[in-house]
């Protein structure tokens, strides 16, 4: 399908494969007009660039003098791995060009030479920010099939790759952001929305780009910037639609519905909360699914502390562990952290939250005591010697199953209760 796109004043660097016949590069130079072009060659046809093409070029009225035009050779143009491997040495000067500006553009003509090096070149320069041209003609021998008749070339092909492998990219970001990977998914929507001519595309790729960055914002629990950002998600539901499919854009959209619900609900309510507890436990299950058990076990280890202050906050009117009044303290506690008070009010970390909640009597600090967390064999002592805490040690993943079983109890939750992040490739 022919896309003709008008010629402009873009500093242009033309790239282009180099076969038997001059005309169809030289057509393409007086097309394009290039502030700079590499022609890429074999041994057997370098030799025709400043014999045939460089006058041939002159006598059209494209002046390229020595300083405008490098070349780079493709030792054997009949192997496609090695096209593939040497082109990628291209990439750093199309990255360079493209870097000059928004006047700046790459143009990948691949109608010389063989069908590897086309194939190649092509392959290579998918990913490129560039046009692609082909050359093709009014009329050919052989009743249609053969050659392109001299004088009749005609630039028949000009389209920006990514147009088409967008979808690469969309793949491409839903691997990362069912890993998890949220700013690389990111990067990836970005990369390719700047990349992309058409405007449709655009708004997908950039719906794709603000969904990556609100889970980036709360796995990071910046709670409020997810919402903000969801909510933008929401309004462009119809380009998450077409982006992911009707039926996956839906369920996505349904997920993120009940994610917006919990995450505003968990903005406007008083700390701690039951949803600071859903959402620390969640976070947890997140990184230990990344075998990041550490990571996992510091948030569970949080969660089971924040319900501990979630008890003394709504069962026992206590708002703060890190200002308990020394005289809602039973004993035999009150005496034994009285020398630690301060204008009557003592801070308790983990261990006396609990305490405290045993000898409130409350169910869940009974449960504590019950499961032994604050016996010297508790997985709790286990966190206390990780690298994130206090010690050296790694934490394996028996020691995350013992503290998740504790967490989910202590919080009185199930796992089915946790909010989860949609996943993009199902």
């Amino acid at each position: 399908m022919t896309n003709q796109i008008e010629h402009d004043d873009s500093a242009t660097l033309l790239i282009c494969t180099v076969g038997g016949s001059p005309e169809p590069i030289v057509a393409s130079l007086l097309h394009w007009q290039p502030l700079r072009v590499r022609f890429v060659h074999t041994p057997q046809t370098k030799g025709d660039i400043d014999a045939k093409i460089i006058p041939k070029a002159r006598e059209e009225g494209v002046e390229l003098d020595r300083g405008r035009y490098e070349l780079f050779e493709l030792p054997d143009g009949q192997d496609l791995a090695s096209c593939l491997e040497r082109l990628r040495r291209l990439t750093s000067e199309v990255d360079s060009w493209i870097a000059r500006g928004a006047d700046s553009r790459v143009v990948v003509d691949f109608t010389g030479g063989t069908k590897c090096m086309s194939a190649a070149m092509t392959l290579q320069a998918r990913r490129w920010p560039c046009l692609f041209s082909y050359v093709g003609g009014g009329e050919r021998t052989k009743d249609g099939v053969g050659v392109v008749v001299s004088g009749t070339e005609r630039i028949i092909l000009q389209t920006n790759p990514w147009d088409a492998l967008g979808y690469q990219a969309v793949e491409d970001f839903a691997v990362l952001f069912d890993q998890h990977a949220f700013a690389a998914a990111e990067k990836v929507a970005s990369v390719a929305k700047t990349s992309i001519v058409r405007q449709y595309r655009k708004r997908e790729l950039a719906v794709l780009e603000q969904l990556a960055k609100a889970f980036e914002a709360w796995d990071r629990f910046d709670h409020k910037s997810s919402v903000a950002t969801l909510d933008g998600v929401a309004k462009s539901a119809n380009d998450l639609r077409a982006v992911l499919g009707a039926d996956k854009g839906d369920r996505v959209l349904q997920t993120m519905d009940r994610i917006a619900l919990h995450l505003s609900e968990l903005c406007r309510a008083a700390r701690p909360s039951r949803h600071d507890v859903l959402d620390l436990l969640a976070n947890a299950k997140r990184r230990k699914d990344e075998g990041r058990f550490d990571d996992a076990v510091a948030r569970l280890y949080r969660a089971i502390e924040a319900s501990a202050q979630l008890a003394l906050k709504d069962r026992h009117a206590i708002e703060s562990t890190e200002k308990v009044p020394l005289d809602r303290v039973p004993e035999p506690y009150r005496t034994a952290w009285a020398p630690r008070a301060e204008h009557g009010v003592v801070a308790l970390g983990l261990q006396d939250s609990y305490s405290l909640l045993v000898g409130l009597g409350d169910r869940v600090g009974l449960a504590f005591a019950a499961a032994e967390l604050n016996s010297p064999k508790s997985p709790l002592m286990a966190r206390n010697r990780s690298i994130l805490a206090h010690g050296f040690d790694r934490i394996s993943a028996g020691v995350f199953d013992k503290l998740w079983v504790a967490a989910l109890s202590l919080a009185d939750l199930e796992e089915s209760d946790l909010v989860v992040f949609p996943r993009l490739s199902e």
